[in-house]
């Protein structure tokens, strides 16, 4: 499935349609949530993607509650919510996309 039709997909999938929003709805708040919100926040779309399959959502989501109990507000959050919308878009219950997807973020956050 190429990119365009998963992201034409994912507005028909309610799961990341749900994902989404708690994504999009973090990024609007998170500057005005404390460490422990952002983190119960990314926690709960991290175990409805384990309930659904979707292992690069449950990577990402898992990574970010990781750098904010570590970093605290000096995490990238931003460059975590882009990267978890983006396997929303897709069909991170594929293994060759999830894997695709994860090795283009890795890349990412290492430069």
């Amino acid at each position: 499935m190429n990119i365009i039709a998963a992201q034409d997909a994912c507005q028909f999938d309610p799961i990341r349609s749900d994902i989404r929003r708690r994504v999009d709805a973090l990024g609007r708040d998170y500057r005005e949530l404390s460490l422990e919100e952002i983190v119960r926040r990314a926690d709960a779309v991290r175990r409805l993607a384990v309930q659904h399959g979707f292992d690069a959502i449950r990577q990402l989501a898992g990574a970010l509650t990781d750098a904010v109990s570590r970093d605290g507000r000096a995490a990238i959050i931003p460059a975590y919510l882009q990267s978890l919308n983006e396997a929303a878009s897709i069909d991170s219950r594929d293994p060759t996309a999830s894997e695709l997807l994860m090795a283009s973020i890795s890349v990412r956050f290492a430069s």
